[in-house]
């Protein structure tokens, strides 16, 4: 068994930080701050907001001896380790699990935590379900919430940052490294610590995690059973995951519009917001995009189109909600609750089955 593992401490949050977690909030891709090298403490920063503290403080360390935190590197590709956190199934004698990977683990791992304890703690099919159910939260080894420069470049594809109106300089095209490294180290190192056997798996991405979650399903779809994208940023780098879900359904449709194996899909729309709400850049002005680029291209349904397109291929069961009220950070942990409900077949009926 791998030792357990404390995130680090080291430097306090800075000016560049800041900036780079407005960044990330300004490109929907939820406020996050920068790699391990760079890892803030609780003090706060003066001209900060509050979403800015809330992405660089520390995350939330989940103690229960069921839980372990380790360090994993790829075995394919150089760089830096992921920190990799496991809750194991409560029932110890389950012949075979359930199993929720989660991107952004620092923050999404301990709302998935609370979420399953509370569905365990409950009664019938439910909480049975739950208590066969793991946890494997995908972070980084940095002592904050979200690490912006990391999973720019792991969740997304080679960017044109004009078509993205997202800031020069962070690092992109790292999606694939990433998926690899989920599929050849990560998978095999959740098994060898696991007491069952993991018989369904789910996959779950909020925002450019979203984004992630649908290339993988497009392009690797027998990795999971069950995918949750929550708010995926389809505008991101032109759009360009729309052409990825067109190749996949004209493939599907070549192969008679079935999949071989049936899958279960989740995508949520955070609440609508008014051009004048949306997040300033990075510099302190309203973002400026060319006709055609960026957020503005993909309209508010588009979420439910690409929902309502899978739900036409024979072997998909795929859900859809729109969040009335919560925006895009905040419906981060409901989306949570959501996706284990998804994965665990329990009915929700804020959940329209498409």
């Amino acid at each position: 068994m791998t030792a357990q593992h404390e995130p680090q401490r080291c430097a306090p949050f800075g000016r560049r930080q800041a900036l780079l977690g407005l960044a990330a909030i300004c490109t929907g891709a939820m406020a996050q701050t920068p790699s391990s090298h760079s890892q803030p403490t609780n003090s706060a920063t003066p001209g900060t907001t509050a979403a800015q503290r809330y992405a660089g403080g520390p995350p939330e360390v989940i103690d229960d001896a069921r839980v372990m935190h380790f360090d994993l590197h790829s075995s394919q590709h150089t760089g830096p380790a992921w920190r990799i956190h496991l809750a194991q199934p409560h029932a110890a004698a389950a012949q075979d699990c359930t199993v929720l990977y989660l991107l952004d683990g620092n923050a999404t791992f301990p709302m998935a935590w609370h979420a399953l304890e509370r569905l365990r703690q409950g009664t019938g099919t439910a909480a049975a379900a739950a208590a066969r159910t793991a946890l494997v939260g995908i972070g980084y080894p940095a002592n904050v919430r979200f690490d912006v420069e990391r999973r720019f470049f792991d969740y997304t594809p080679a960017t044109d940052v004009m078509a993205s109106n997202t800031r020069a300089g962070l690092r992109t095209g790292g999606q694939d490294l990433f998926l690899d490294f989920l599929e050849r180290d990560l998978r095999p190192a959740v098994a060898t610590r696991l007491p069952c056997a993991a018989t369904q798996q789910g996959f779950y991405g909020h925002s450019l995690g979203g984004l992630l979650t649908l290339y993988a399903l497009y392009t690797r779809p027998y990795l999971f059973d069950t995918w949750i994208a929550a708010d995926p940023s389809l505008w991101w780098n032109g759009g360009s995951i729309l052409r990825q879900e067109a190749a996949f359904l004209a493939t599907l449709a070549l192969a008679g519009g079935r999949i071989g194996h049936p899958k279960r899909v989740l995508i949520e729309r955070s609440a609508p917001r008014p051009d004048r709400a949306r997040a300033q850049e990075a510099s302190g002005h309203e973002p400026s995009l060319r006709p055609g680029t960026g957020r503005h291209s993909v309209p508010q349904t588009e979420a439910r189109d690409c929902a309502a397109r899978l739900a036409q291929v024979v072997g998909f069961e795929v859900y859809f909600r729109q969040f009335a009220k919560a925006s895009h950070p905040a419906m981060m942990a409901p989306s949570v609750d959501d996706a284990l409900h998804c994965l665990l077949g329990v009915p929700l009926p804020q959940l329209e089955k498409l």
